[in-house]
């Protein structure tokens, strides 16, 4: 089944359980980036075919990039909608206005114009335009699964309370602007590439390479950092108890992030896109002097406009890690990485490669335990995925390699730190590996484990209807070489990950 379409037919499903969720702060007449205008586009204008290739969404690029400008539109005007401190929501003749979309949108466009130079400059870039729009739909799919169990439970801060619509504002924003900096980050490989091709026939070309900051962009830069890296505090105002919080940076932040833009990230190059040409932003109230208050609505604009940035900036800044899988900087890593299918390298665009990749999902079950005398929530979360008609050894080293390297990143931002006995999931992921299409094939299954109680560890499973079979010795004796040593009486290898060596 096309994995598009059965990703929009499962949100259409749970539209009924939402409008029922939503009821309680449903206004008539205000835009959010689930209203029936974008149902209209995704349930019916977009109109994918659920025996088609995962490449169809391709020939409806025209509408992705028109629903792409009209979220963004709306997610703005929700979140001006519910601030407290504007006119709209106590006064039906105003009508919240998206400022800057118009300077955004003109960016997105030269983005994608950008994207076919990108596929060349580059070997191993890949769509970044169908991409953001699947994340955004994989993350719609988890915040209403179950009822909208993860949509009630995701928050920012016990000092900001957001309601349902201003969450799905939040994340249709960090969903779809994510990867703005993209071409910024890739674009000094592709400077790089034409210095190295005019020494051909140049003995000695000058070409820029500096893509830094100055002056007064560094002064602005600096600001947004400061911002997203910093939290509020209660401390009342004296005589006036209506100013309750003050603004404090939180440094490890500032200086992890501060690397991060060293380094060019696209993360923070979009978060800093996003600041610098939308008003919502630019409207930001922040100041850590010591005699500037906040008031309880101020405190809360602040944390949901940190949280789309903080979100956005740390999903490539593997310096910091996470513990809670109720936020929206873990729903983006976790969505971001599990979007797969339907993406193609340069090197595979001119190759009729029999391989097929089918994404069978992400997978959330919840269990009770008891930590410091409370009970809370624990997570067991994984991604589950199939590569199929894989005839040779060196397709399953390149499949492991490719894994392994996912699965170092994954330990590296869900490390263990500080106060991590206090992280509430386990995460695995899962690569089945099948040299067929039937109940006859060979199938390797790789997974991933990283605990909260044991040390992060992979293992691979050989499954086979006929176990002395030529395909099962072949694949078994790469799976020997892999993990170095024989595996148990079930067919089964494990290693810790730090066993295997870059």
């Amino acid at each position: 089944m096309n994995a598009d379409y059965e990703l929009i037919n499962n949100i259409k499903k749970s539209i009924p359980s939402f409008d029922t969720y939503i009821e309680d702060v449903w206004v008539d007449g205000i835009e959010y980036p689930l209203d029936q205008e974008v149902r209209n586009i995704l349930f019916d204008k977009i109109d994918l075919n659920k025996d088609a290739d995962n490449f169809e969404i391709y020939k409806r690029i025209d509408i992705v990039k028109e629903l792409w400008v009209s979220l963004i539109k709306k997610s703005i005007i929700t979140l001006r909608y519910f601030d407290k401190r504007e006119p709209f929501f106590n006064n039906q003749e105003k009508y919240p206005i998206a400022y800057g979309v118009d300077d955004l949108n003109s960016y997105f466009k030269k983005y994608v114009d950008f994207e076919s130079a990108l596929y060349g400059g580059t070997r191993y870039y890949r769509d970044h335009v169908v991409h953001v729009f699947r994340v955004w739909l994989l993350g719609i799919r988890l915040l209403l699964n179950k009822e909208n169990k993860l949509l009630e439970q995701i928050s920012i801060d016990d000092k900001c309370e957001t309601n349902a619509l201003e969450k799905l504002a939040m994340w249709t924003f960090i969903a779809l602007t994510h990867d703005l900096g993209y071409p910024l980050e890739k674009a000094q490989q592709i400077i790089g590439k034409t210095r190295d091709m005019m020494t051909s026939f140049v003995a000695n070309p000058i070409i820029s390479m500096d893509l830094s900051f100055s002056g007064i962009q560094n002064s602005m830069n600096d600001f947004v950092l400061r911002f997203m890296s910093s939290k509020m505090v209660q401390k009342q105002m004296p005589d006036n108890d209506q100013f309750k919080f003050v603004a404090r940076l939180q440094p490890k932040y500032l200086f992890k992030f501060q690397k991060s833009l060293e380094r060019n990230s696209h993360g923070i190059l979009s978060a800093l896109v996003i600041y610098k040409l939308l008003r919502y932003f630019l409207e930001s109230d922040y100041c850590t002097n010591e005699d500037y208050y906040f008031k309880e609505e101020d405190a809360r604009q602040f944390y949901i406009r940190r949280e789309i940035l903080r979100a956005i900036s740390s999903h490539t800044c593997h310096d910091i890690y996470h513990m809670d899988y109720k936020n929206f900087s873990f729903l983006l890593i976790l969505c971001d990485d599990a979007q797969e299918w339907g993406r193609k390298y340069i090197t595979e665009l001119y190759v009729n490669s029999p391989l097929k990749y089918t994404f069978n999902g992400i997978h959330v079950t919840l269990k009770k335990e008891e930590h410091d005398g409370n009970n809370i929530d624990v997570a067991s979360i994984s991604i589950d995925e199939t590569y199929c008609n894989i005839k040779q050894e060196d397709s399953v080293k390149s499949i492991f390699g490719r894994f392994l390297k996912i699965s170092r990143d994954y330990n590296e931002i869900f490390r263990d730190g500080q106060e991590t006995g206090s992280r509430n999931f386990d995460f695995a992921k899962k690569t089945n590996i099948d040299n067929g299409e039937n109940d006859e094939s060979v199938k390797i299954i790789l997974e991933l484990n990283v605990s909260r109680e044991k040390a992060t560890n992979v293992s691979a499973k050989l499954v086979s209807s006929e176990p002395d079979s030529e395909d099962s010795k072949k694949f078994e004796q790469v799976l020997n070489v892999l993990f170095g040593k024989e595996p148990d009486a079930g067919k089964k290898w494990c290693s810790r990950l730090t066993d295997f060596t870059k």
